[in-house]
């Protein structure tokens, strides 16, 4: 990598790999559906769901730093601006989500809404052409924000104007708003909608704190990659990745703070329509997630992510983030999956089909397009204060 402009000397590899692997996936994801097609919209509506949460989490990264004028960041904010860019190419992937039609969300059959009074009272909500109105309007304010920030990032690459981060950080105002908003309501209509008798008005808080959690440990597994790729521990700094562990630590807390009230008030309250959730995911083996998830994607997290020497290395940190990010993907199945297999958990050649099609496009579509660029924003006039950063532990180690 040259010390000048950061740009990688040997491009990253793999991507012809995950190119493989995705279209791999796509084949059996066609087998899947031509054996079963309900096996195959939950498995890919999981997949799909996690792979969009690492890409809006990633957007919401990239403007908080604005917004926040964060310095600390700069050098391992390209990785988050690069996954948010995916945004576009999530839109042509949820394609056969889309077709998928009453399949996906049963309220879409004339049927239901005709005879099911409590569907039919929700009408001006769950109607087709207000659905797919919503789904235009959440994939293209994300593709042209996420596009935004990273072009404008790259152009001060080259031009070296501070004036672009000034921008940057008014746009991000107006990003964060859309962003609460279309980020909440697709959770409403793709997740909660799968269940149109139940409804939650912290489900799409909910689903914000997982896909921040995923992102950070998408962040933090790249950039570690990353510094053993190029060597540059100057520009990962070990204080960097100990900022990042702290707010993954941070947002799982925030998770299960979400999880916990949500399932609090719904006890609390005793309301049949809003039970239904947990009662359909104590039957079975759902049972068992369901109580595995608090220890797993909390507690054993909580305990091992507390330590700042975790944090500091970068083994033990990245071990927690392959750990957390299996425990998303887990909580998301957990959400999604009970609509359409209600005895119990299904996981199968679907769900591995689906993981390598959606897993194996995104991962080439980064790679690829992080190759194509600075490694970092260069241009940053903060860059030279991210360079020496230093968060205030104390420890002998070399940085």
């Amino acid at each position: 990598m040259s010390k000048d402009n950061y740009r990688l000397n040997d491009k990253l590899g793999g991507g012809p790999i995950f190119l493989g692997a995705g279209v791999l996936g796509a084949v059996l994801c066609v087998v899947s559906f031509m054996q079963n097609r309900k096996d195959f919209f939950a498995s890919y509506l999981t997949a799909f769901c996690f792979f969009l949460a690492i890409s809006t989490g990633s957007f919401f990264f990239v403007f908080v730093q604005h917004l926040a004028r964060s310095a600390w960041s700069v050098t391992i904010r390209r990785v988050s601006e690069t996954v948010a860019a995916n945004l576009p190419w999530m839109a042509l992937l949820f394609i056969p989500v889309v077709l998928g039609g009453k399949d996906v969300l049963p309220w879409l059959d004339k049927n239901m809404m005709a005879n099911d009074a409590l569907v039919h009272m929700k009408h001006g909500y769950l109607n087709p052409t207000f659905l797919y109105i919503r789904l235009a309007a959440y994939f293209g304010l994300w593709t042209v924000f996420s596009l935004y920030f990273l072009r404008t990032s790259r152009k001060q690459d080259e031009s070296k104007d501070p004036a672009l981060t000034t921008q940057m950080g008014k746009v991000a105002a107006g990003a964060a708003a859309v962003f609460a908003l279309s980020q909440t309501f697709f959770a409403f209509d793709w997740i909660m909608g799968l269940d149109p008798h139940w409804f939650s008005t912290m489900f799409g808080v909910y689903f914000f704190a997982g896909s921040v959690v995923l992102q950070y440990c998408f962040l933090i597994l790249t950039s570690a990659a990353l510094r053993r790729k190029t060597g540059r521990k100057d520009i990962f700094r070990t204080d960097h990745f100990h900022d990042a562990g702290k707010l993954l630590f941070g947002h799982n807390v925030f998770w299960t703070y979400i999880g916990f009230s949500q399932f609090f008030l719904i006890w609390y309250a005793n309301m049949p329509e809003e039970t239904l959730f947990f009662q359909h995911r104590a039957a079975g083996s759902w049972k068992f997630i369901s109580l595995m998830l608090p220890w797993c994607h909390f507690a054993i997290p909580f305990l091992y992510l507390m330590s700042w020497h975790v944090k500091r290395n970068i083994v033990a940190l990245s071990v927690g983030c392959v750990w957390l990010a299996t425990m998303c993907y887990i909580d998301l199945y957990w959400l999604i999956q009970p609509n359409f297999h209600q005895a119990g958990a299904h996981f199968g050649l679907s769900d591995i089909a689906s993981i390598l099609a959606i897993g194996g496009f995104f991962l080439f579509l980064f790679i690829r397009r992080l190759n194509s660029a600075n490694l970092i924003p260069s241009g940053d006039p903060r860059l030279a204060d991210c360079l020496t950063y230093d968060n205030g532990v104390i420890t002998n180690e070399q940085h």
